[in-house]
């Protein structure tokens, strides 16, 4: 998976692209096209993604909790509604464990994970997302 992000209107709205390799196991990958902000007068961060099979997710996150972030929310695919988990760990300043997780009623299931990692090292500011 290639994931590809950037700062976007004065750092207060973070768009992300994702996007499976193809592979023989895999021959019609995903993409997902995510934008993280901050709702301020909910004190909370939000999270709207869209993906190449018409699926959507709204998710919101009270922010990082030690070296964790939680977005809570659900995704709506082939007609269904169902709650969506994500939770990220950071592994070190350019790096991250993500899964993510839904809920068909009898608890969550891992359908997402992985381990990611900042391609350059440049470290950036965290702009403003903190600040909900």
């Amino acid at each position: 998976m290639r994931i590809d992000g950037v700062r976007e209107h004065r750092g207060f709205w973070i768009t992300l692209a994702t996007a499976e390799l193809p592979t023989p196991e895999n021959p019609a990958p995903l993409s997902v096209r995510y934008v993280w902000g901050c709702d301020p007068a909910a004190g909370e961060l939000a999270a709207d993604w869209y993906d190449s099979n018409g699926g959507r997710a709204v998710q919101r996150s009270a922010g990082w909790v030690g070296e964790e972030l939680w977005f809570l929310g659900t995704i709506t695919m082939n007609g269904a509604t169902v709650p969506l988990r994500d939770t990220f760990t950071r592994r070190g300043p350019d790096a991250y464990h993500h899964v993510g997780e839904i809920d068909l009623g009898e608890g969550w299931i891992p359908v997402d994970e992985e381990e990611a990692v900042r391609a350059t090292t440049p470290r950036r500011s965290r702009g403003n997302l903190n600040y909900c």
